[in-house]
């Protein structure tokens, strides 16, 4: 198991500088998501033949793989002109991690609220359908794969509705992002591991990356913590990952570098990683 950080939590730079930081910090791979940790990159139409260079070299270099690319996008939005243009940024994605080497790119799927706008997720959802059959069609095309997120308070928000689109859709190149916290809301938390089991039956072999942070509720309101000190039910993602994914990236997210290494420990302890 490859232990990482999201990029970007250790600020914006250049991509030499950048790797470097996280190979100090001890991490080994990354969910780099160059328009919010490359300087000079604002956009995905910024990105030029000497910015894919310098990403590729400076990691390579420093030793860190870059695990998935991160582009999230809002893929079902209502207003279609909109959506599509997202979409476009998905494809840009998609062909720089064909250049870079990096096997995924991965989205979340826009808010929906289940409390106030669930009527809409009939009409939202197929909105997200198309867009992930265009995103699709490129990412075979190219040889990379789409991981797409589901959160609990986003479009795409279960186990179950993340099933039936990845049969839906029915591309191999189509996988999932594990992230234990965005499952859960603040009255669901007693149901975590329920949740995480039922994720593993429906979705276990196309588990892409696994983003991992920690959390107590204070009203309603996620609150941060380092890793081992919240309220996730840890112990449970990694023994499954340690029996069913042991060769996947773990990224660390949310991450504060001067704290890092707290996490970087609680990390490898829960992977079975000795030091």
């Amino acid at each position: 198991m490859k232990i990482g950080v999201r990029a970007h939590d250790f600020g914006r730079m250049s991509p030499e500088d950048l790797s470097s930081c996280i190979r100090k910090a001890g991490f080994e791979a990354v969910q780099l998501a160059p328009t919010k940790a490359i300087l000079g990159i604002r956009g995905w139409g910024d990105i030029t033949p000497a910015d894919l260079t310098a990403i590729q070299t400076g990691f390579a270099r420093n030793q860190v793989e870059i695990s998935i690319l991160g582009c999230y996008i809002e893929p079902a939005l209502p207003d279609k002109q909109a959506r599509m243009q997202q979409v476009e940024n998905f494809l840009l994605a998609l062909s720089y991690a064909k250049e870079l080497g990096v096997p995924f790119v991965g989205t979340e799927t826009t808010r929906l609220d289940p409390f106030t706008e669930e009527t809409l997720r009939p009409e939202r959802y197929r909105n997200l359908k198309d867009s992930v059959l265009r995103m699709v069609e490129h990412a075979e095309r190219l040889g990379v794969q789409v991981a797409i997120e589901p959160v609990a308070d986003h479009t795409l928000n279960t186990a179950g509705l993340t099933r039936l689109l990845l049969d839906e859709v029915g591309s191999d190149c189509l996988k999932v992002i594990f992230d234990p916290v965005n499952l859960i809301l603040e009255h669901t938390a007693e149901l975590q591991t329920e949740v995480y089991e039922d994720f593993f039956r429906l979705l276990g072999e196309e588990i892409a990356v696994a983003h991992i942070k920690d959390i107590v509720f204070d009203h309603g309101e996620k609150v941060w913590r380092n890793i081992g000190q919240g309220s996730i039910d840890l112990n449970c993602v990694f023994r499954w990952l340690r029996q069913n994914k042991p060769q996947i990236a773990a990224l660390r997210e949310h991450v504060h570098p001067e704290s890092s290494g707290i996490d970087l420990a609680a990390m490898k302890q829960l992977a079975g990683i000795s030091s």
